[in-house]
């Protein structure tokens, strides 16, 4: 028999699905922090604004996914914590972005910088430097704070396996899988341009 969508309870659909919101939001932030890392790694290089787009969109869906886990009648204040530390990492996101697309607008030659502050190109390389400078700071702190959240995380998802039912292990195994297979199938940085194809 179908039931009316107008009959459901909306927490109905929080409860049901919570194994594959626990899923997405797995797979999201372990895809985010991966790439994060992996800026760190290549930190001497050129910091592209896409890469930082793309984990940006990670750590959104995560934060997304984790918000409508805990919406769930399940209370667990270790996945509420968690979800206030995926909103930090974004604040920290954002940040980085920022400071990107400030050295960006500092150093187009038919950007304000020039025309409205009459300086020299000696002074646009310094403060565009001051701009990159700041990002590579955030994105240490990050890192940083990554490495410190590792154990915290394993001790997260520990406690939430103990507490699925052997269907809600299946469902969360097959929406993990399925989700990873997808962002494996791009595993270079960078990927922000090709991001849409695998998450709309």
């Amino acid at each position: 028999m179908l039931v009316s969508l107008l009959d459901v309870n909306p927490i109905d659909h929080f409860e049901q699905n919570r194994p594959v919101h626990l899923a997405l939001r797995d797979v999201y932030y372990m895809r985010a922090t991966y790439l994060l890392k992996s800026s760190k790694e290549i930190e001497m290089q050129g910091l592209d604004a896409d890469d930082y787009e793309e984990i940006l969109f990670l750590l959104r869906s995560a934060r997304k996914h984790g918000r409508f886990v805990i919406r769930s009648h399940i209370k667990n204040d270790n996945n509420t914590q968690f979800c206030n530390f995926i909103n930090m990492l974004v604040g920290n996101v954002k940040a980085v972005l920022s400071m990107l697309n400030l050295k960006h607008s500092v150093e187009a030659k038919d950007g304000f910088f020039f025309s409205f502050l009459e300086v020299n190109h000696a002074s646009v390389a310094l403060q565009a430097e001051e701009y990159e400078r700041r990002s590579r700071d955030i994105i240490r702190c990050l890192c940083s704070t990554l490495n410190l959240s590792t154990a915290a995380y394993e001790e997260l998802k520990g406690k939430n396996d103990k507490a699925f039912s052997p269907f809600e292990r299946e469902r969360y195994d097959k929406a993990a899988k399925h989700y990873t297979a997808l962002i494996e199938k791009t595993p270079f940085l960078p990927q922000y341009k090709k991001r849409l194809g695998f998450f709309a």
